[in-house]
């Protein structure tokens, strides 16, 4: 099986979200502050002036939904970028249909760790959450790939991954919301039980994410490979190109 790491483990690396107090308390807070501030000075000025004060409350509120707006956009939480598949003529006839399915299968598994961690959960649950997303992540990054894209849909690594996105991967994240639900309210036999399976979750994870070290590394390979050999052809063909200019003079 994979290597468990410790709940605070660099080993589990992916973009750290930004707290809800963050994202939509801070945002509110500025946007109502600077509102009311510049309806409270716009509105002595209408006093004093004898003018009504409907003016100075629409400026004030369309400050507010600016300030409010503009800091909520800037610290929001950005949305991992949609996977890019060839055209028709790039793709082999069959990939395409499986590395839809591939993305359509992370997208969905994205949407259920995303409403884990809505539910705040604790210390135990975060860094298996952290290694389910980063599979996803290198999944897609995989299919994304030019490389794995020239593949036929029965190459055994295109269904490979298929089989982590559309089978594996679901089946661990559906054990994990079970078995998050038994971590919180509930304590003695059943608690510990939930740990183990908790365990047993990160393990599995763990061992798909050394099957995906495997298949980034073929990839790499196999571009070094194709480097090697186009730099050789430029060295037969050309045999003078290492040759300084200067030296030509």
């Amino acid at each position: 099986m994979g290597t468990v790491h410790a709940p605070l483990s660099t080993a589990i690396a992916v973009p750290r979200r930004r707290g809800r107090w963050l994202t939509t308390v801070v945002p509110t807070v500025l946007g109502g502050t600077f509102g009311i501030s510049s309806f409270m000075v716009l509105g002595v000025s209408s006093l004093i002036g004898g003018a009504g004060l409907v003016a100075p409350l629409l400026a004030g509120l369309g400050v507010g939904i600016v300030v409010g707006g503009g800091t909520a956009f800037l610290l929001r939480n950005r949305t991992q970028k949609p996977v890019r598949l060839g055209g028709a003529a790039e793709l082999p006839a069959g990939t395409r249909v499986v590395l839809e399915k591939i993305v359509h299968s992370t997208k969905h598994q994205r949407r259920s760790l995303t409403r884990m961690r809505r539910a705040r959960p604790g210390p135990a649950v975060r860094p298996v959450l952290n290694r389910a997303e980063l599979l996803l992540q290198r999944i897609n990054a995989l299919v994304g790939s030019a490389a794995l894209q020239s593949r036929r849909a029965s190459d055994d690594d295109v269904l490979m991954l298929e089989g982590m996105a559309a089978r594996y991967v679901p089946e661990l994240v559906r054990a994990l919301e079970d078995t998050v639900g038994f971590l919180s309210p509930v304590t003695g036999e059943a608690r510990e039980k939930a740990l183990a399976n908790l365990q047993s979750i990160d393990q599995q994870l763990s061992a798909l994410g050394e099957e995906l070290d495997r298949i980034e590394h073929d990839i790499v390979a196999g571009v070094t490979r194709s480097l090697d050999v186009h730099s050789e052809f430029l060295r037969r063909r050309l045999p003078e190109q290492g040759r300084s200019p200067v030296e030509d003079r």
